[in-house]
């Protein structure tokens, strides 16, 4: 629920929009670096606004069909930064799924496993070259999107080399 309130009020920070325009920035724009999804987005926006974080306004649309556009209130913008300030300071140990099936690597069969990791070493590959190539794209993009692709490019290498690591490692039977 923390990411949630602060993908939706840094979302709004940006300006007013509909619920459907915030579901579909965080589709479109956080799809890439975030698994973050919501089924609803009117739900958190409802909550929200019972909370004072947001306000939402109707306009006229066509049709004479009613429409919502939520902006961030002051109150949301004190939340926005307070949890901005601490993901910062989290402490918490960053998750890797890959981590899990790990912890079991005794119990698999690693003639069956190494094509798996080749596997995943191509997709890291690939991940690799579409985020060096959505950095290329976006040359006049903000400093902040630049950091975020920056860091996954990071973050997919240092998981290639680590899985490279690891296959030599079974391999040469140094893991049974």
């Amino acid at each position: 629920m923390r990411i949630q309130r602060l993908v939706i009020l840094g979302i709004l920070k940006e300006g007013p929009k509909h619920g459907y325009q915030v579901k579909k920035i965080i589709q479109k724009e956080m799809g890439i670096f975030s698994e973050f999804e919501m089924q609803s987005i009117y739900y958190p926006l409802s909550k929200m606004e019972e909370q004072g974080l947001v306000k939402k306004k109707e306009i006229k649309g066509e049709n004479n069909l009613n429409k919502y556009t939520y902006h961030i209130t002051p109150r949301g913008e004190k939340e926005f930064f307070e949890l901005c300030r601490q993901i910062f300071l989290s402490q918490r140990q960053p998750f890797v799924e890959l981590d899990v099936a790990l912890y079991f690597l005794p119990f698999l069969d690693k003639k069956k496993i190494l094509p798996l990791l080749r596997l995943r070493l191509w997709f890291l590959e690939k991940v690799k070259r579409w985020l060096f190539e959505k950095e290329k794209e976006h040359k006049d993009t903000p400093k902040n999107l630049t950091l975020l692709l920056k860091h996954h490019f990071k973050l997919a290498s240092a998981e290639r080399e680590f899985l490279q690591d690891m296959i030599a490692a079974i391999k040469n039977g140094e893991i049974k």
